[in-house]
């Protein structure tokens, strides 16, 4: 999974353009994207949907955008 594709996912659930367009691949979906209790939710949501993927988003790591589309990519 590509990280526009990432992006696409985010823009879905309701991050800002600018935000998303000023992160990178080492951008942490809740330190530096700012995503709040509902976005996490709707997030791990999609992946599920979309690409089969559990993964709990509220343990103890703050997942980057590179770890989120690593973990889609070893689903496949």
């Amino acid at each position: 999974m590509s990280m526009e594709s990432m992006r696409e996912i985010l823009e879905h659930i309701g991050i800002d353009a600018a935000v998303l367009e000023h992160s990178g691949h080492d951008s942490r979906i809740r330190a530096d994207l700012g995503l709040d209790s509902t976005e996490t939710t709707d997030l791990q949501t999609e992946l599920k949907q979309r690409y089969g993927l559990s993964v709990d988003l509220w343990d103890k790591d703050d997942y980057s955008l590179a770890q989120l589309a690593e973990r889609i990519r070893d689903t496949r």
